[in-house]
């Protein structure tokens, strides 16, 4: 099988982990799951999957966070593209698609990976992991398909068409859709015949790029240019991509830009205990918790209270007689709400 590169996105904010996550800091690189960050575990997945040393896409402000986390796992040969500002993810991976068309050649098999999931079951991803790079070595572009376990209204969903013919494992997409109310959401649970959206994807960098062409030209125009024009940064390894080219990209999801149009997509779908720890919900249900389900961190004590999550990274907090809320403590400040409603956390920020 075709070595794949994998592209590690750290271009995210992390404003759903406020406090705890900022601009400088953000929620990729906090150091809260089981002493390492979501980066790390995410390179470290990549590694023991086999591919080949990652290519890195994030914010020149974590150039530093990067190298270090890095190197405190042992993953050297890594090479670090840095966005001089957030153009979102069609910006971001058309420069990936570039730089490896640039660097290895059109026919080169890469996956894009974000940064901030935990999957449960290895075994699993690397299955279909396999399935979805020999799709993309014969020209497909493969998008993963979560497998659902709940109606779930705050992801996109994929809806599986026939099986790919000369591919065992992968489907034609028949539709994509936005995030669902509840019941639509059921209806798609009970077909059996839609996935979440992971925002994870693998394609040869040349075919990615003649699909872009067609529907996204001025976005990969702007990141040919933006690439062709990189210049090395501080350390090696790490080039910042030309900043005027790179602004001209539009701010854009690649779902938008490109998947959800074009015609040589293909959904692998994955069972492997994904979480895409979208906000403090998710990561209640990932980290270990106590008897009464309540996750703690730092100088925390509490008493009567169940199914919470409270964290500090100094001043001691106390819970008395409350269920089912967050209590994030941190420099940066305080967050207090009820455990269900996190997913609004943006409306107060």
């Amino acid at each position: 099988m075709q070595t794949m590169v994998p592209v590690i996105l750290c271009g995210g904010s992390g404003t759903r982990f406020w406090p705890a996550s900022t601009d400088e800091a953000p929620k990729q690189f906090l150091s809260i799951w089981q002493g390492l960050s979501l980066f790390q575990i995410t390179a470290q997945r990549l590694a023991a999957a086999g591919s080949s040393a990652p290519l890195i896409i994030c914010n020149r402000l974590h150039e530093a966070a990067v190298r270090e986390q890095l190197a405190a796992i042992g993953i050297d040969g890594a090479v670090t593209l840095l966005e001089p500002e957030r153009r979102d993810s069609a910006a971001a991976i058309a420069a990936a698609a570039a730089w490896v068309a640039r660097s290895h050649g059109p026919g080169q098999v890469l996956g894009v990976f974000p940064s901030d999931q935990l999957i449960r079951d290895d075994a699993a991803f690397r299955q279909a992991l396999a399935v979805a790079t020999a799709a993309a070595a014969a020209g497909d572009l493969v998008t993963f398909g979560i497998r659902p376990d709940r109606p779930a209204t705050e992801f996109g969903y994929i809806e599986r068409g026939a099986p790919c013919a000369d591919q065992a494992g992968a489907y034609h997409v028949a539709s994509f859709h936005e995030k669902p109310k509840l019941e639509t959401a059921l209806a798609y649970l009970a077909s059996g015949q839609f996935d979440w959206n992971s925002g994870m994807f693998v394609f040869a960098a040349g075919a990615f790029m003649a699909e872009a062409a067609d529907y996204m030209p001025g976005i990969q125009a702007a990141a040919d240019e933006a690439v062709a024009g990189a210049k090395p940064a501080a350390q090696p390894g790490t080039y910042l991509l030309e900043p005027a080219a790179f602004r001209r990209a539009e701010k854009t999801s690649i779902d938008y830009a490109l998947f959800e149009r074009s015609r040589k997509v293909v959904t692998v779908p994955l069972d492997c205990g994904w979480n895409d720890l979208g906000n403090w919900q998710a990561a209640h249900a990932e980290l270990e918790k106590d008897g009464a389900r309540n996750v703690m961190q730092g100088d925390v004590r509490v008493l009567a209270c169940r199914d919470s999550i409270v964290l500090t990274d100094g001043l001691p907090v106390r819970v008395l007689g409350v269920d089912g809320i967050a209590v994030i403590v941190s420099a940066n400040g305080v967050l207090v709400c009820k455990l269900d409603d996190a997913v609004r956390l943006k409306e107060v920020l």
